[in-house]
């Protein structure tokens, strides 16, 4: 194996890694062996069949796996030897892969720096107070009265109104042709502007049953669904039926039937406690962020290239499942993903540099999340499943490399909570003292 290290800046690292024919040849004779002692080949009793019909029914994928193979095993060797501790996994290009003259690559990786984080202790942010009004509880019991309603199909009225829930089907036309993207099929539909977008509401409202409906609307340039900026659609519908929401009545049998209550002072006050620990979640989240931003204005440091490519490509991942799940089409979400990308690169790089300065006051403070600890909360995410969604998120949690980055992920929601918890002890402290708000 012959190795060549370069150094492109003070962070990056290129192996250049070239592998000899008797070396290459030594790890494919050991792939053949072990594919002749498993293949069964008609005529061949097994483990006899010839290598030159091997090489002819699979050579192809023995080169393939082999490079593979050969690819990891020398990158980690030389890594090892050079004592280089790559920050991502390396970037590999293969440069020559003709097996019978050589096999050479690049890998190419950012290293870790090295980062003490200094002027984060003696941080202090007050203690947040919360509190859940009388009216978000009202809110939230009403939330419940809505998932809870049931439909009633109306009689003897054929007209749609405001509020009602229409059994309908709709899609848009532009210059007279089907319209990508513009099309419901028959589904319920609640009547208003609160839950119809693009203003098919207005279609709906004063549709009569089993009759056509049609109105046009033109849409900016700048709209933002992209399919129909700038253009003048022309919506049809056709209604079905018509129903109306009926709530249950808000009262003891009503907090029986959802769970978990004997009466409804009873879910009032299992809302309202419920409410109140979201808020001391939202709230807390809020003061970490505040105080993990004042820890890195003290302490600026480079981010390797890598880290900030990785963080943005999953942002713009995350983003675009979001906008699919939303009921956004695959080619509108990677638009709206592309018109947000100087967004998500500020975002992405801010969460490249958090990563690496939680990361290295964990090493500072030796906090580490135990074995126990990460198999309760691979138990508490596979319980949280359910079906078959269940069985693939075990199986996730089978592999050794997601395991370790879910220990990450908690390793630095331990660290943050740990600064949390004594920059607040420190402000309860000298309360009187010091003004709200971080301080030093």
């Amino acid at each position: 194996m012959n190795v060549n290290l370069e150094s492109p800046s003070a962070l990056r690292r290129k192996l250049t890694i070239e592998l000899e024919p008797a070396e290459i040849k030594t790890e494919l004779d050991r792939a053949y062996n072990d594919l002749r002692r498993n293949v069964v080949l008609k005529g061949f009793r097994p483990g006899h069949a010839p290598r030159t019909m091997l090489e002819r029914l699979f050579g192809d994928r023995v080169r393939g796996e082999t490079v593979q193979k050969l690819i990891k095993e020398y990158t980690d060797k030389a890594l090892e030897e050079q004592n280089l501790k790559p920050l991502l996994q390396p970037e590999i290009v293969t440069e020559e892969s003709d097996l019978a003259k050589a096999l050479r690559f690049s890998a190419t990786f950012d290293l870790r720096p090295e980062i003490v984080v200094r002027d984060y202790q003696g941080l202090r942010v007050p203690r947040s107070q919360v509190a859940v009004s009388d009216d978000e509880l009202q809110k939230t019991l009403e939330e419940l009265r809505e998932r809870a309603a049931t439909l009633k199909k109306i009689e003897g009225r054929t007209k749609v109104e405001r509020g009602d829930l229409a059994l309908a089907e709709i899609e848009g036309f532009a210059d007279g042709q089907p319209l990508a993207g513009a099309k419901l099929g028959q589904r319920i539909l609640e009547v208003s502007s609160a839950r119809l977008a693009h203003g098919l509401d207005e279609v709906l409202a004063g549709a009569e049953v089993g009759h056509p409906a049609q109105a046009s609307r033109s849409y900016a340039a700048d709209y933002a669904e992209k399919d129909l900026a700038g253009k003048t659609v022309e919506w049809r519908a056709t209604v079905k039926e018509i129903y109306t929401k009926v709530l249950p009545a808000l009262d003891d049998e009503f907090a029986k039937d959802l769970g978990g209550a004997a009466s409804l002072d009873e879910l009032r006050a299992k809302v309202r406690e419920q409410l109140l620990q979201h808020a001391r979640e939202e709230a807390d989240a809020r003061a970490r962020q505040g105080l993990l931003d004042l820890i890195l204005e003290r302490n600026p440091i480079e981010v390797p290239q890598s880290l900030d490519d990785r963080e943005r490509e999953l942002m713009e991942s995350e983003m675009a499942a979001a906008l699919v799940g939303a009921g956004l089409a695959r080619e509108a979400a990677a638009e709206r993903v592309s018109a947000s990308a100087d967004e998500i690169r500020t975002r992405a790089h801010k969460r490249a540099l958090s990563s690496l300065v939680v990361d290295a006051i964990a090493e500072q403070e030796k906090i580490e999340v135990s074995d126990d600890e990460l198999a309760g909360r691979v138990a508490q995410i596979v319980t949280r499943s359910a079906g078959r969604e269940r069985d693939h998120v075990a199986e996730h949690y089978r592999s050794e490399e997601h395991r370790a980055l879910l220990k990450q992920a908690m390793r630095r929601e331990k660290t943050l909570a740990a600064l949390l918890e004594r920059a607040q002890s420190e402000a309860l402290d000298t309360a009187g003292e010091a003004p709200s708000g971080a301080q030093a």
